[in-house]
């Protein structure tokens, strides 16, 4: 059996799906495209790969720059090894900044997506001055748990509930008031895809006095975007998921109006010149003691050194998508999705994705998730496992499975096989009432 017959016999039969024709007859133009790269994946060649929206395999790309930063460090800057090193750094943010429609000043280097959001929370001027968060729980689970922690603190924090897996704008807008400093959301949900409106949520924000921050880390890389035209004033993305990178390495986008302002400085890195002796011949008697040289751009808000060897990995990475082009690995993924949802049973997999095929990610639920899981991990699918868990001894149908492959693979999707109405909710920050 061939790899084209197993995904159709052995994930198709694991989903009850009539027929399971997803590399076949038929293929648009963006799937030949991208057909010929599972081979830069060795991952792929023993496992069918459902999961990239948690993380994709490590592709030999990028494994290259990881190789020639570690002949770097072991063998030292001759034979070109500090020319790719320089280069890494020299170009990483420029590839990032044009794949989300940023300037280079505008992107800084951060470990994680999260780090990049507390960056705003800890340095935004208006939330310092008592204004407050307004979100939705469509946003990343490990950043609800964040500001969740963060109300206990004393920080208004209004988290809006969503109503079957979506979240209307004019619920937004009715949560947010004059003293609505942050609106804080993910632009495309891990949940199940949902793509936020970002553009008119922005205009909402805006027009009160907000700023927008947006976690863009299921987006980048994965649908086309730009953060200008849709109003977004900081962002933020790791590196592991559709930028086939490493973990330990992500990126932060602070608009270029708002750095040093509405986002003040509140580290200083760089390196102090001692101005006096005997450190130097001759004083400069106009100079402090130590020539102070803040930065002027998205690296301000950078602690120090990075990790040089994960950012080798996400530049190859970066290098891959541009090269491919991201339009094209979108309308791969969509075609995909498509031609998943139209073969599902939607009597016993309701679709909970409110666009299904605007984003790889596209979620269902089923009445029996632990068997599901169990003919898919027996077809050979790698799945994640996670969810909401209601404050019960009984355990309810709460789980989420998912199942998600990158853009190399045949299927590339989201499947959450359970979801509870939602998680539970302490009532230390405000939530709205559900209509």
């Amino acid at each position: 059996m061939d790899r084209r017959e197993f995904v159709a016999t052995g994930v198709g039969g694991a989903l009850g799906l009539r027929s399971l024709d997803l590399e076949g007859r038929g293929a648009s133009p963006a799937q030949v495209q991208v057909s010929g790269v599972r081979a830069l994946f060795p991952r792929l060649t023993e496992e069918t790969f459902l999961n990239a929206a948690g993380g994709t395999p490590l592709g030999s790309f990028a494994e290259e720059g990881i190789r020639r930063y570690l002949d770097y460090i072991r063998m030292g800057p001759a034979e070109g090894r500090s020319e790719y090193v320089g280069q890494m750094r020299a170009e990483v943010r420029d590839l990032f900044a044009r794949l989300i429609g940023a300037k280079p000043a505008e992107v800084g280097l951060v470990h994680c997506t999260k780090a990049g959001e507390q960056i705003v929370l800890d340095s935004l001027e208006a939330l310092r001055g008592g204004g407050n968060v307004v979100t939705n729980d469509m946003h990343f689970g490990g950043s609800l748990h964040n500001l969740v922690g963060l109300s206990a603190r004393g920080l208004d924090v209004r988290i809006v509930p969503a109503v079957d897996f979506d979240v209307s704008l004019e619920r937004m807008a009715d949560t947010m008031d004059d003293r609505t400093a942050l609106v804080a959301v993910a632009s495309v949900s891990n949940v199940n895809g949902r793509v936020e409106p970002m553009a008119e949520l922005s205009h909402l924000a805006h027009d009160r006095g907000a700023l927008v921050y947006a976690d863009i880390i299921q987006a980048a890389g994965a649908v086309p975007m730009d953060v200008e035209d849709l109003g977004i004033d900081f962002a933020a993305c790791s590196a592991y998921k559709w930028l086939f990178g490493v973990h330990g390495v992500g990126f932060l986008y602070v608009k270029e109006d708002l750095q040093g302002t509405a986002l003040p400085d509140h580290l200083f890195p760089g390196h102090a010149v001692r101005n006096y002796a005997p450190w130097v011949e001759e004083p400069d008697p106009q100079e402090e003691d130590f020539l102070f040289r803040p930065r002027e751009d998205a690296t301000r808000y950078q602690h120090g050194h990075v990790s040089y060897l994960g950012y080798c990995a996400a530049y190859e990475g970066l290098k891959f998508i541009h090269e491919r082009g991201v339009e094209t690995l979108h309308a791969h993924s969509v075609a995909l999705v498509e031609r998943l949802v139209e073969q599902l049973d939607p009597d016993r997999f309701r679709c909970i994705t409110p666009d299904p095929g605007a984003t790889p990610i596209v979620s269902f639920e089923v009445a029996d998730p632990d068997a599901t899981i169990r003919r898919l991990q027996s077809a050979g699918a790698v799945v994640a496992v996670g969810g909401y868990h209601p404050a019960s001894t009984t355990r309810r149908p709460t789980s989420t499975a998912s199942w998600r492959r990158s853009p190399t693979e045949s299927i590339l999707t989201r499947h959450a096989i359970s979801r509870s109405s939602g998680p539970c909710r302490r009532n230390s920050f405000r939530r709205p009432e559900r209509p």
